[in-house]
């Protein structure tokens, strides 16, 4: 969603010193990378310099590389075409960046993922393929590497929680369901508190909204809508730019639908989230395990809703994020009855940034407690279509 400028720029205040001057060289496997211009235009065609020994002194024609983002977030695919020999050891190659992804990105290589090269696709001030005419890559001075942080979290301070989506269809009545979800993190890189205490860097303000949206009854009220806002600490286990990642998220979070009486539903839980990512070897196909479970802190208004919703859900994803993806959401209460949600996307653009982007979206949800006023009415299958930007 545009937070988009105010992303972009806190990207780049933090890491455009890594990227700016920067000609070269990240290496991998006997391989480095390099470029005359480490700005890129969203769009629009870049340059990179290959340096080192060919397998069997040949140049590949196309090289297969892919556009990784901050906070572990989608890797998007990008093939580069080769252009010209810059000397006995090095070869020249042209590539097209995404058109959405504006700010700080690290591009890399699949044949050798470790060969990798920060790009600021902010505004580019001329083109990467006429500069070349007019620069001397062998003048290259500076090496740039990705950088490994030790921080808790990415640089981002707004970003997206959950996903995001507008579907509509089901039955017993025809309904639209929707959610909103953001975050945001509470202490900035460069403030006073942050830089005195580092760990505060890991604390994040979330909130959700998800409605159901009654399309057959006079007037169609919208039948529940669920509000989610948390508190939690987010730790990094694992570096995601090195691929395979580990993160866990701790925390407090209330969940109520506003209403009062006996139409009042609400909770307050504590609760631990991991998220494990696996890539498969052609760097783009990811299946994620994300596991979460909670303890009830208050559940006044519905004491028995540990009977449907029980103390625990598995999340599991799997496909990539420019191609076909499958969530899955799990439940199982102690009554032995719980839920199933899947959600079925694929992009509707080439591109994505940070996860959004316009994607067909296929949802299905069976058992109990699709609305928290609903928490102990079980509904047959529904199916829904419809449209998502943030998966």
């Amino acid at each position: 969603m545009p937070e988009f400028t105010l992303l972009a720029r806190l990207v780049r205040a933090s890491l455009l010193p890594l990227a700016l001057g920067a000609v070269a060289p990240a290496q991998a496997g006997g391989w480095l990378l390099a470029t005359p211009e480490p700005r890129v235009a969203p769009g629009q065609s870049f340059e990179l310099i290959v340096i080192g020994t060919p397998v069997d002194d040949v140049w590949p024609e196309r090289l297969s590389a892919q556009v990784e983002l901050p906070d572990g977030g989608p890797r998007i695919a990008v093939e580069l075409v080769r252009a010209g020999p810059v000397g006995a050891t090095q070869r020249r190659y042209i590539g097209q960046w995404p058109g959405e992804v504006v700010g700080m990105a690290t591009l890399s290589l699949l044949e050798s993922p470790s060969a990798r090269l920060i790009f600021d696709s902010g505004a580019a001030l001329r083109s990467p393929v006429n500069s070349a005419q007019v620069n001397n890559v062998g003048k290259a001075g500076a090496v740039t590497q990705q950088k490994r942080s030790d921080e808790p979290v990415a640089p981002s301070a707004l970003s997206f929680h959950e996903p995001m989506y507008f579907v509509v269809g089901g039955t017993d009545p025809k309904s639209a369901r929707y959610q909103i979800s953001f975050r945001y993190r509470l202490f900035d890189d460069q403030g006073v508190i942050a830089e005195s205490f580092p760990l505060v860097r890991g604390l994040y303000f979330g909130f959700t909204q998800t409605s159901l949206w009654d399309l057959s009854s006079d007037s169609k009220p919208f039948r529940d809508t669920s509000f989610r806002p948390s508190l939690f600490y987010q730790w990094r286990l694992s570096d995601p730019s090195e691929g395979n990642s580990v993160a866990l998220a701790a925390g407090y979070e209330h969940e109520s639908n506003g209403r009062d009486e006996e139409d009042s539903r609400s909770i307050d839980t504590l609760f631990a989230r991991v998220d494990a990512r696996y890539y498969f070897p052609n760097g783009r196909t990811y299946l994620s395990v994300e596991p979460k479970v909670w303890s009830y802190i208050d559940k006044e208004d519905n004491p028995d809703i540990t009977d449907y919703r029980g103390y625990a859900q598995l999340g599991l994803r799997l496909g990539s994020d420019d191609g076909l993806l499958l969530a899955a959401s799990l439940r199982r209460g102690e009554a032995g009855v719980g839920s199933t949600q899947l959600d079925l996307s694929y992009p509707l653009r080439q591109s994505v940034f940070s996860g959004v982007g316009a994607f067909a979206h296929l949802q299905y949800f069976n058992g109990y407690g699709e609305t928290l006023l609903d928490y102990n009415v079980g509904r047959g299958p529904q199916f829904r279509i419809g449209v998502s930007i943030v998966r």
